[in-house]
């Protein structure tokens, strides 16, 4: 990870090479940024970006292939305590989203309060075609932001969707050529910090809140269903498939 400061707003970028993909240690280092940015008072605006032409690939399937159920378990855990303290960081975030963002690293970006991305910019949840399901709670978020129809459309086709796709169904709040991503997402943040901190602040926490009178029941629901699919033979097929470059052989 690595973070910049422009005034009051705080860049962080996702540094992992060639993908970005999430990794145990990648998770870690996000949530010890924003649990230090949190406690800056200086910073007001959040901008998440990713370095290269990647925002985030989703899973690091390699590193979650070798682990055995109990430790994809607490990889899952982990995932959605930094997704939601993502969420519920008291000041805004906006992800610049400066290319692929498919599986978990759109969990992060849903997490985010506002999404910027490049006109080349995808977005999809592969999950299904790997033998799982979403994590993080990105099913609800998923939901919350393209409606329950379209969210399981992309949830069981695993289809990707342009940015301009993801325009139309909500998933981005606006699209901009790949040079102006992270400064149109810099310039966006400025004028959030332009106004009262205190102000945008409680505006944040009383949407949120409005919204989750029931939803974590969703997170805990969501977290019983994907404990079934990791146990499951159907994961470890394709974790294999994805690593050995070949279609996965579900069983009939």
């Amino acid at each position: 990870m690595e973070v910049a400061r422009e005034g009051p707003v705080a860049v962080a970028t996702l540094n992992r090479p060639p993908v970005n993909a999430l990794s145990p240690d990648l998770m870690d280092r996000l949530s010890t940024v924003m649990h230090d940015l949190a406690g800056d008072e200086d910073v007001r605006v959040v901008v998440l970006t990713g370095t290269g032409r990647v925002f985030c690939a989703g899973g690091d399937v390699a590193a979650f292939a070798a682990m055995d159920d109990d430790e994809l378990m607490e990889a899952v855990r982990a995932g959605q305590r930094l997704v939601w303290d993502l969420e519920h960081l008291d000041r805004p975030t906006i992800a610049a989203v400066n290319g692929a963002c498919l599986g978990g690293g759109n969990g992060i970006a849903m997490a985010c309060d506002l999404r910027i991305a490049s006109e080349d910019a995808v977005f999809g949840h592969p999950e299904a075609s790997l033998g799982l399901t979403l994590a993080y709670a990105g099913s609800a978020r998923l939901a919350r932001l393209v409606g329950p129809a379209r969210a399981k459309e992309l949830m069981f086709t695993a289809r990707r969707l342009s940015a301009q796709d993801a325009l139309v169904v909500g998933l981005v709040n606006e699209v901009v050529p790949r040079a102006s991503v992270l400064p149109r997402a810099v310039a966006v943040a400025r004028e959030i910090a332009q106004n009262s901190p205190a102000a945008v602040r409680a505006g944040k926490r009383a949407l949120n809140e409005s919204l989750e009178k029931h939803y974590p029941n969703s997170v805990v629901a969501e977290a019983r269903y994907l404990s079934a699919v990791i146990s499951a033979d159907e994961l470890r097929e394709g974790f294999r498939a994805y690593l050995e470059k070949r279609r996965p052989s579900w069983r009939p």
